[in-house]
């Protein structure tokens, strides 16, 4: 009885073994098939993108400053708290549906075809392989438009592209033909929600303009409305308090009598990283940058000049940002700025800022007298926030523009060219908000808080750059306000 029972588990355990290798044999013989390239499925998107984990405090960016009290459904299960949701966070689970990839991308051939290229330059397969798929590439080529042509040829700067906007989005982006239907849903559920909030009291009386005006239109429109203001002490309540020898009593649009003949605005994006702009950006005759933007460890791709430094009021509030003692804040012009109710009196401002500049400026200016300080009067900031609207064919967000669009105008009234870099991102796009913070979201660039998508819209419109110098270097060049010549006669409106 025992050698049959033993006979019978051996034929047992053959059996198993014998149908192991049958299924390894024919696992092989499916998986290890070159002829044919998987197509990849609309959810593989999903899976391509590995955000850092998000850190979770408020951010003082130009494109996801947060509203607390607001809060965003992000699926249908989740909701997200403003503990959680600060600056409109992006990551992983951010992107749940069909909807999201089709707002990235026109078809499900370009998407394929963009994740066939990445599989063929990754591959290391063998030449033969490689020749047979550029020849396939060649194929699909031919019959593809012109402009998507132009795409797909461009498509190898496009390396270390890491965004949740696809390269089509960000080739319109740089046409000036993007629109908030556009936008992932997340980004235009908070559209909405500013629009619905509307916590500034905006109302709008002027009009858009019926038709596009054109570049010189726009320019002279900039030129004849936007001047630069700051306070000047001579207004109640500061007139009433004493504040006039507080304030600078040379205008900022005068401190520089002689003007600058080339400047440029440097953007604090993580696109600028591994740029090599560094020497280029320094070779300007005056340098603005942003908020806490650091130079040092940068110098490579961002340069080491700063002649003005705009700061909204959180630098000034927050004490991580050691606004008091940080040499980045010293021997350099500083212009703050913090949002106002829309057109409301310097009372109201005064007793309820967005973050109560007023004290920190106070104690800076005993301490540093000399140092050219100024606030930007609440009024200018509208005025833009007005241009951009009547030359928008949207409801844009009832907040004021961003430091970076402040900050163009005001390099515009003092430059004689102004060279802007990744304002308008180049191909090296990545959510990444800042170079020195690791620290994603899509806002950055898109925006939340602010109308970031429809301020570079504009000044796309009036870029005087090349193509190239956007694709390659993010860099948009627009005329000082010097070098604009309007009709004597204007009947823009």
């Amino acid at each position: 009885m025992k050698p049959n029972l033993k006979q019978w588990k051996q034929l047992m355990l053959f059996g198993i073994c014998a149908w192991g290798l049958l299924f390894l044999v024919i696992f092989i013989y499916f998986t290890d098939n070159d002829s044919v390239e998987p197509v990849p499925s609309a959810f593989s998107y999903l899976e391509d993108k590995k955000l850092l984990p998000i850190q979770g405090k408020q951010r003082a960016i130009m494109g996801a400053l947060q509203d607390p009290s607001l809060s965003y459904a992000i699926d249908e299960n989740t909701l997200v708290n403003e503990d959680i949701l600060n600056s409109f966070k992006s990551g992983p689970g951010s992107l749940k549906t069909i909807a999201d990839i089709e707002n990235y991308f026109e078809s499900e051939d370009e998407f394929i075809m963009s994740k066939k290229k990445k599989a063929h330059k990754d591959s290391n397969q063998g030449a033969r392989y490689r020749q047979s798929s550029n020849s396939r590439h060649r194929k699909i080529q031919r019959n593809v438009p012109r402009k998507k042509q132009h795409m797909l040829e461009d498509s190898e700067e496009w390396n270390g592209f890491s965004s949740t906007m696809s390269k089509s989005f960000l080739q319109k982006l740089w046409k000036g033909n993007v629109s908030s239907k556009m936008l992932t849903p997340r980004l235009q559920k908070a559209r909405r929600e500013y629009l619905r909030a509307n916590k500034l009291g905006v109302s709008f009386s002027g009009k858009q303009n019926s038709r596009k005006l054109t570049a010189q239109e726009l320019l002279c429109i900039l030129k004849k409305r936007a001047h630069v203001r700051t306070l000047d002490g001579k207004e109640a309540p500061f007139s009433n308090l004493g504040w006039e020898k507080y304030f600078p009593h040379m205008p900022l649009n005068k401190l520089y009598p002689q003007g600058f003949s080339t400047c440029a605005v440097v953007s604090s994006a993580g696109a600028i990283l591994n740029s090599s702009l560094g020497a280029e950006i320094d070779a300007h005759d005056a340098v603005l940058r942003f908020n806490s933007a650091p130079t040092h460890n940068y110098e490579k791709d961002v340069g080491n000049k700063t002649t003005m430094r705009i700061i909204n009021s959180q630098i000034l509030t927050n004490p991580s940002h050691h606004f008091s003692d940080s040499s980045l804040y010293k021997d350099v012009t500083l212009v703050a700025w913090d949002p106002s109710p829309y057109y409301a009196d310097l009372h109201m401002w005064y007793h309820k800022p967005d973050y109560n500049l007023f004290p920190p400026y106070e104690h800076h200016r005993k301490k540093n007298p000399n140092q050219p300080f100024y606030i930007l009067h609440p009024k200018f900031t509208w005025e833009l926030w007005k241009i951009i609207q009547e030359n928008s064919n949207e409801k844009i967000q009832p907040n004021p523009p961003s430091s970076g669009f402040i900050g163009i105008l005001i390099m515009m009234s003092v430059c004689g060219q102004v060279d802007v870099y990744e304002y308008i991102p180049s191909y090296r796009q990545t959510d990444l908000c800042h170079y020195h913070e690791k620290y994603y979201d899509a806002a950055c660039t898109l925006g939340a808080y602010h109308p970031l998508l429809y301020e570079k819209m504009l000044i796309q419109r009036i870029n005087q750059g090349t193509e190239d110098n956007l694709l390659r270097k993010g860099k948009v060049t627009v005329p000082g306000f010097s070098s604009v010549h309007c009709p004597v006669k204007d009947h823009i409106t």
